[in-house]
């Protein structure tokens, strides 16, 4: 009976009929049980990662989970530079874009009280050319910085083998002036 039904089937029936039940093994049984690793590693990793910022500072995490809101906004605002490194700020952002070889065609700047009283945002939009590891290398580079907030990347590939982009990257610059929280 059985031998009838694989001659009917012939070769490619056979085949399907593994390949089907080969599925079904994988699905069934195969699956499940990675997910199950799967789901045990990402614990581990959890867990690890946890005793590593416990160990790396054992007081720092109990300290950001005690912060109330507003103590938390002090810790901010002290970490703001003053309006007095505002062009220092400025200047920085556009020597290190030189640095890395970029060219920087215009600079639009925009600015203006933001927020709470005596927090300033400078807005700072620039067309970049450059090399895209350059450009990548660079914005890593600003971001580093603590009173500068990315807004926005807009890349353009011109040609799709070349490493040349045209880029349009807004940044916010961040500072404190007179009259702020205390």
């Amino acid at each position: 009976m059985m031998l009838h039904l694989i001659k009917r089937l012939g070769l490619p029936g056979v085949l399907g009929l593994v390949l089907l039940a080969g599925a079904a093994w994988v699905q069934g049984v195969w699956l499940p049980e990675q997910k199950t690793q799967a789901e045990a590693l990402a614990s581990k990793a959890r867990q690890l990662r946890h005793e590593l910022l416990a160990k790396a500072s054992p007081g720092a995490a109990s300290q950001a989970r005690a912060l109330t809101p507003e103590a938390a906004w002090q810790a901010l605002w002290q970490q703001l530079p003053d309006s007095s490194q505002r062009t220092a700020l400025q200047s920085a952002v556009l020597v290190s874009a030189r640095e890395r070889g970029l060219t920087l065609a215009a600079v639009q700047f925009k600015g203006g009280p933001e927020g709470p009283p005596g927090l300033w945002r400078q807005r700072l939009v620039m067309p970049v050319d450059g090399r895209y590891a350059d450009v990548r290398a660079w914005l890593g580079q600003l971001l580093s910085e603590p009173a500068l907030s990315l807004d926005a990347v807009d890349l353009q590939r011109t040609d799709v083998m070349g490493d040349a982009i045209k880029a349009r990257v807004s940044v916010s610059l961040w500072w404190r002036t007179t009259g702020g929280p205390r």
